[in-house]
């Protein structure tokens, strides 16, 4: 290997200059990456994931959106929307089966948590409030999160509730709504 002198420094040093505007492009730019990670770490969830679904910032990067939790679903209660997966507990429930979980490849439904963040809202029209004689959505809650007293709308006990939507399936009445 040949000794490198003066002259060499000098020719890299002129080939590798950075002008000023190449200095402060590289310096803002690395302040816009820093505060888009930043942005990326605050993300708050804003749909309904599968069960399993890590915190909402990680969810974003691990995704793949390749839909095979979609896919194994079966009660296909998953949708995507805006290339990730969400729950919709529209027309089923989620019988928090693990299915969704064990198809992603990516680790982005590996979290211990199985709670959708859905709750279930009870409407003024439920049959207990006028009647005062029903339990359908309290002998249908897998978790015993909801109580009923004679002649008013049921109550949930937050803690306690996955959002699995076991109960709107059962309501007869439609009355009961699925907020997040």
């Amino acid at each position: 290997m040949a000794e490198r002198d003066q002259r060499y420094y000098r020719a890299f040093l002129e080939h590798h200059s950075v002008s000023r505007r190449g200095l402060f492009r590289g310096i803002f730019s690395g302040v816009k990456k820093a505060s888009e990670n930043e942005q990326i770490k605050q993300l708050q969830r804003e749909h309904p994931r599968p069960p399993g679904a890590v915190e909402e910032a990680l969810f974003v990067q691990l995704c793949q959106s390749c839909d095979l939790c979609k896919n194994a679903c079966p009660e296909q209660v998953i949708d995507i929307l805006e290339s990730r997966p969400v729950i919709t507990l529209d027309y089923n429930h989620c019988s928090q089966c693990t299915k969704c979980s064990a198809a992603c490849p990516s680790g982005a439904l590996a979290s211990e948590s199985k709670d959708i963040g859905l709750r279930p809202f009870f409407l003024k029209s439920c049959i207990n409030c006028i009647s005062g004689n029903c339990q359908t959505c309290v002998d249908s809650c897998p978790q015993q999160a909801i109580t009923v007293s004679q002649k008013k709308r049921p109550e949930l006990e937050k803690s306690k509730c996955d959002g699995c939507g076991r109960c709107r399936s059962a309501c007869y009445v439609s009355s009961i709504e699925m907020k997040f």
